[in-house]
């Protein structure tokens, strides 16, 4: 008798809890179901910072790990595995929920309230499987060595992806303010016209200024040689297609078809920010009585301290730079983060979880009526963009993939993981990704009057 009491407990203890957290689940997407997404990733952020440096008192008690080494692996090694395999789990997660929301146009559509926006509960159990399901792997497991190589691809193409989010969001800026001074002037009031066309220009002079002093000061930092021709090579080219499609921007043809300054500016800014960004990742390598090139090119080498000195910053780097991983991931969906909602051409601008879809469909209950009309952003890309950030994290924190395979170092690898966002191949893609930036932009400029057609703004 009493173990059927203590059965029946049990079981009503379970049913609560569920419900308890299906209610919350249910609550919390009213808000965004887009906020949800973000809190996964941020909680992905998380727990690869800490595991990348204590994940050994864990790992170290899983032979199918430690034993498939061959050396005796140090803090390092376990944490770049960690990494790895929480990376790989979130890129599973949100690539399976992309594969599975392709083509999903309209609120009817099942996938929409059943996967996207609801069962949350469901959810958050199969994001947790793919967390913890990598580290069943040994660490000589082939599929890991495969995901490294291919996150080093996933996560140029999101450097990509970003790029094409900040041309966006400068065009949007731009016509925002445009449209505000045409607003006030056809109501006749001259002076808040005034102030936004003033608003314009003195944002345009600071992203300019800020960005020639940046580069005024990568010459001085990272080219104090004459030595240092490939630093001077990449600060150089970046000036230069900044000036192009500067250039191209003012040019009255371009101007007719929509240029503008300020987008411009806004992606000097960020060129600017990515070639900074590609020539602090430089490693510090080399002896400094051997007179290495890269140790007179790289301003920490010969700071106080050596390598550690730097250290505080290039921790804040990757910080920063996690920020706007997060950032640029939520803002793929559309503009309007919390309202779930596009707001344009008439559209309904409430939540997109609120009235209707808010009275159970969140947590999977049946009964209640959901949305009908086409989807105000494509889910699909949506968790792609999460996908190929949860790649770029795993490479952001492991020297893109150069930690963790090293063997017979006692250290776990060829270089230390506590260089974040360093190494050559980081060099490589931040650089890369300024230039295909530039171009982007130089093409959307230029296009309208090549291809007169077509509309691209």
């Amino acid at each position: 008798m009493f173990t059927a009491a203590a059965a029946c407990a049990g079981s009503a203890c379970c049913t609560a809890t569920c419900s308890c957290f299906g209610a919350v689940g249910g609550a919390v997407a009213k808000i965004s179901a887009r906020a949800l997404y973000v809190c996964l990733f941020v909680l992905t952020t998380l727990f690869c910072v800490v595991m990348r440096d204590y994940a050994k008192p864990m790992l170290a008690k899983l032979p199918w790990i430690v034993s498939a080494t061959g050396f005796d692996p140090g803090t390092e090694w376990f944490g770049a595995q960690a990494v790895y395999r929480i990376s790989m789990g979130s890129f599973s997660f949100f690539a399976t929920m992309s594969l599975l929301l392709i083509n999903v146009e309209t609120k009817s559509d099942p996938r929409d309230r059943l996967l996207h926006h609801g069962n949350w509960l469901l959810k958050l159990v199969a994001w947790v499987l793919c967390l913890v399901s990598p580290f069943l792997l040994g660490a000589d497991s082939g599929l890991i060595k495969f995901y490294v190589w291919f996150a080093r691809v996933a996560s140029g193409s999101f450097l990509v992806a970003q790029s094409v989010i900040l041309l966006d969001f400068a065009f949007l800026w731009n016509g925002s303010w445009v449209r505000n001074s045409e607003a006030a002037s056809d109501a006749g009031d001259e002076k808040t016209a005034m102030g936004w066309i003033l608003g314009l220009l003195l944002s345009t002079v600071t992203l300019y200024s800020g960005t020639i002093a940046l580069l005024a000061f990568l010459y001085r930092w990272y080219v104090p040689h004459t030595e240092c021709h490939e630093n001077a090579w990449f600060v150089s080219v970046s000036l230069v297609l900044i000036f192009c499609f500067t250039a191209a921007s003012l040019h009255p043809l371009c101007a007719e078809k929509g240029a503008s300054i300020l987008p411009a500016a806004v992606v000097a800014a960020y060129v600017g920010y990515l070639t900074h960004q590609a020539l602090a990742s430089e490693p510090v390598t080399g002896s400094e009585t051997a007179g290495d090139t890269i140790r007179k090119c790289a301003p920490f080498a010969n700071a106080a301290g050596g390598r550690g000195g730097g250290e505080p910053a290039q921790i804040a780097g990757a910080a920063l730079t996690l920020l706007s991983v997060a950032y640029s991931a939520y803002r793929a969906g559309s503009v309007d983060f919390f309202g779930d909602s596009d707001g344009g051409d008439g559209e309904q601008t409430s939540a997109l979880l609120d009235s209707g879809d808010a009275s159970g469909d969140d947590v999977g209950l049946a009964g209640a009526e959901f949305p009908t009309g086409p989807t105000t952003y494509s889910y699909s890309f949506f968790h792609a963009v999460f996908a190929l950030a949860s790649a770029y994290l795993g490479m952001l924190l492991t020297g893109w993939g150069s930690s963790g395979f090293g063997t017979g170092d006692p250290g776990g690898g060829p270089r230390d993981i506590r260089n974040v966002d360093s190494g050559w191949a980081s060099v490589w893609v931040k650089i890369l990704s300024a230039w295909v930036t530039a171009a982007l932009y130089a093409w959307t400029v230029v296009a309208p009057v090549v291809v007169e057609d077509r509309d691209f703004f």
